[in-house]
């Protein structure tokens, strides 16, 4: 369970980080994506969410959604492939449709998506629920950008989170000095990262030595 005080600092942290579109736009990794960073990988998952029209504010059909969906995903791959400063912006999207939604609509998704990562990460770490809470906010920053991913198979490397091969060994040793060094993520702001590996290193115990007893702060 994520108590209301984790709650509110991951709402926090995810609006500082994680810039609210209102429009349907291509990540840097040619995934389209609305709202709060919430990826929408098919037409199927765009079509659940309540979009309308900019300049009417009629609600959008099935099959308008869809459309839009389809127009920007035909530049997935030339944006995927596109060197970092050639990358188009969410900016650049905006008028590509008119299809919009609130930001309600974006805060509902962002909770639902940190709900999501919840049961993802308590399947990660088995005991996340003991974790200190800084590091519990750290994990949730990290798995809501990279996504939980998908363990190594056979013919296929691990992805999103599960590939943090050996921060996850450090996690799940309860090890935060080690986890602070090997949680640095590529394509995020310098502060960003620098914030999460002081989340960690905040949950290291400091080990105080009194004459009279040993005690740990």
């Amino acid at each position: 369970m994520i108590g209301p005080s984790l709650m509110t600092k991951i709402r926090n942290d995810l609006d500082r980080w994680e810039t609210t579109i209102l429009w349907m736009y291509l990540d840097s990794e040619g995934y389209v994506t609305v709202g709060c960073g919430t990826m929408l990988p098919d037409t199927a998952s765009a079509k659940t969410i309540k979009f309308f029209h900019e300049k009417t504010l009629l609600p959008a059909t099935v099959t308008e959604i869809e459309a839009a969906w389809k127009k920007l995903h035909l530049g997935a791959n030339t944006q995927k492939a596109a060197a970092p400063k050639k990358k188009f912006s969410a900016l650049h999207y905006k008028n590509e449709t008119d299809l919009r939604i609130t930001i309600r609509t974006s805060s509902t998704l962002r909770d639902s998506h940190v709900e999501a990562d919840y049961r993802q990460l308590k399947q990660i770490y088995p005991n996340f629920d003991l974790f200190p809470e800084n590091a519990k906010l750290a994990l949730f920053d990290m798995v809501y950008n990279l996504g939980p991913g998908k363990g190594k198979t056979r013919h296929h490397r691990s992805t999103g989170l599960r590939h943090y091969n050996l921060l996850n060994a450090a996690i799940n040793k309860e090890d935060w000095e080690s986890a602070a060094t090997h949680c640095a993520r590529r394509g995020i702001p310098i502060e960003r990262n620098r914030m999460t590996a002081a989340l960690f290193r905040s949950c290291v115990m400091k080990r105080v030595v009194n004459p009279a007893i040993v005690m740990y702060a």
